[in-house]
């Protein structure tokens, strides 16, 4: 059986590719930027999926399409890009792979979408019937996306649609390595208001199973579906059980949250804010996904609670920091001489 691979070479790709190698699948992997190496019987093409012959080509001969690729901000190859660009690019990559997947004949194809097409939540938890709010230009894209995906499954095409919280895994990027660097270096670990709210998260090998679940269920064609962790404490509590997994002497400082939301949001302006509104916005409020739907229909559970992929992912960052770690920010810099740290 051959599986194409999209977005191949990021944290939910590699998890991916590693679980379907251990299941012994032929695979074809794709993405933007070349892999550091390649699994046995498998075959890595580099290529824009928004070139639609590339595209074709790619899905020719194809079992089960897992659509993983899209631009977000806190890839490095992603950063100079405008909000229109990222929508437009994840939009247009998505409907060349499912215009070629059926024409191709492709069984079955798994589309990753994103918990942030519900926007800041209106209630807790928040399942799948909650109301479509985005905030920015990649939740958006991931809305009309999964738009696509329905206009294809009433062609004929089998789609399954993930909707994953923020991924914790080995070779991760964004701010939370930011929280890495501080926690390594004993410096404070700063917080927006005091840290009550609790926000789901997902480990990488936890979607990954559930993509897996998604090409083999029958009762998945057509649904969208929660992905998150096993267990959600407090952002206070996740921090402190990092800091003490890690044996750091970093404290925890409260930053007023409507100050660092405003902050943000007038530095985001003039785009020299380390923090998109995804994050911003998001920061100090709840947000635990109901998971229920992907339980019964796909018999699907997160093995990771937010603890344990945080400090994995952290012994992670510590075995490799040099090669991934932060550039200072100066707006983070800033934060700190403001608060005397």
């Amino acid at each position: 059986m051959l599986s194409l691979v999209t977005g191949s070479s990021g944290l939910l790709g590699s998890c991916l590719t590693a679980r379907l190698v251990e299941r012994g699948d032929a695979l074809r992997l794709v993405d933007l930027v070349a892999p550091s190496a390649v699994p046995p019987n498998a075959e890595f093409r580099q290529g824009d999926l928004r070139d639609a012959a590339f595209t074709a080509e790619a899905c020719r001969g194809v079992d089960t399409v897992y659509h993983l690729a899209a631009l977000q901000r806190m890839k490095p190859h992603v950063v100079q890009l405008l909000e229109g660009e990222i929508f437009d690019a994840n939009v247009r990559s998505t409907a060349n792979v499912l215009e070629a997947a059926h024409r191709a004949g492709v069984r079955k194809v798994v589309y990753i979408s994103s918990s942030g097409v519900y926007g800041l939540p209106q209630r807790q938890p928040v399942d799948e019937t909650h109301s479509i709010r985005p905030i920015g230009a990649y939740g958006r894209s991931k809305v009309k996306s999964e738009e696509i995906c329905r206009e294809y499954l009433a062609r004929g095409l089998d789609v399954t649609m993930l909707r994953p919280v923020s991924l914790f895994g080995p070779g991760m990027a964004g701010v939370f390595l930011l929280l890495f660097e501080w926690v390594r270096t004993n410096r404070p670990v700063f917080i927006s208001g005091r840290g009550e709210n609790r926000v789901d998260m997902a480990s990488a090998w936890d979607v990954a199973d559930a993509c897996l679940a998604a090409a083999t269920r029958p009762e998945g064609r057509g649904e969208a579906f929660n992905i998150g962790s096993a267990g959600v404490p407090t952002t206070r509590e996740q921090v402190e059980a990092l800091i003490a997994h890690a044996g750091s002497s970093s404290r925890i400082v409260s930053l007023p949250a409507g100050l660092l939301r405003n902050g943000a949001r007038a530095l985001h302006l003039f785009g020299i804010s380390p923090l998109v509104p995804e994050h911003y916005l998001l920061a100090d409020r709840e947000f635990v996904l109901d998971k229920e739907r992907a339980r019964k229909l796909l018999g699907w559970t997160a093995r990771y609670t937010n603890v344990r992929m945080t400090t994995e992912a952290y012994d992670w960052y510590v075995s490799v920091w040099p090669a991934v770690r932060p550039l200072g920010h100066g707006m983070l810099r800033l934060v700190e001489r403001l608060t005397g740290r």
